[in-house]
């Protein structure tokens, strides 16, 4: 049986880029109400099996539609695929993959934010094979269409989750994850 991927999106443009990529696509919709698509990936002489969610914006509704692909696909990975503000270095079209994931919008409110950050690891061996995928080059060569001169980089560590589009580096909100988040690459 073809091992199984969910790749999860939060805007129409980070799912058209991820369908691009699949064949005999099928909609599939969940009795919930989601509606999917299912279809194969096929690189290096292997097959996956890919089901694709457009969830929106949002952390809440991102955990709620996250559980549905799972019970619904049974899936061996699950990916977030899309845009993020980067917060140093990392800079538009390179690839992150997360060593751990900050929710930097927990916390308690006295007279300044105190942030309780929920902090999420990924497993050893995820965070192993994103790092020697990293250092290989043979990604490159899947780019379709690039508009830029600039070749794009793979990096491998924390993000910072929340509710927010910090569209600002002078905001009070990118100032507050470049204090207590220094180690994450970027913002979703």
């Amino acid at each position: 049986m073809m091992p199984c991927a969910v790749i999860l999106t939060a805007i129409p443009v980070e799912y058209k880029a991820v369908r691009a990529h699949l064949s005999e696509l099928q909609e599939e919709t969940h009795p919930e109400g989601t509606i999917y698509e299912r279809g194969n990936f096929s690189s290096n002489g292997g097959s996956w099996q890919v089901g694709i969610v457009e969830m929106g914006a949002g952390i809440a509704e991102a955990a709620v539609e996250t559980k549905r692909a799972i019970d619904y696909f049974q899936p061996n990975v699950i990916l977030f695929v899309g845009v993020a503000g980067g917060l140093k270095d990392v800079k538009l079209g390179d690839v992150v993959a997360a060593t751990k994931v900050y929710g930097y919008e927990s916390g308690k409110v006295v007279e300044t934010f105190q942030p309780r950050p929920n902090v999420s690891q990924v497993s050893y061996p995820l965070e192993q094979r994103a790092k020697a995928e990293a250092r290989k080059e043979e990604w490159l060569e899947r780019i379709q269409g690039s508009s830029s001169d600039l070749e794009p980089e793979a990096w491998v560590g924390a993000i910072a989750a929340g509710d927010k589009v910090v569209a600002s580096t002078r905001s009070q909100v990118y100032q507050q994850l470049r204090q207590n988040y220094g180690d994450a690459l970027l913002e979703i």
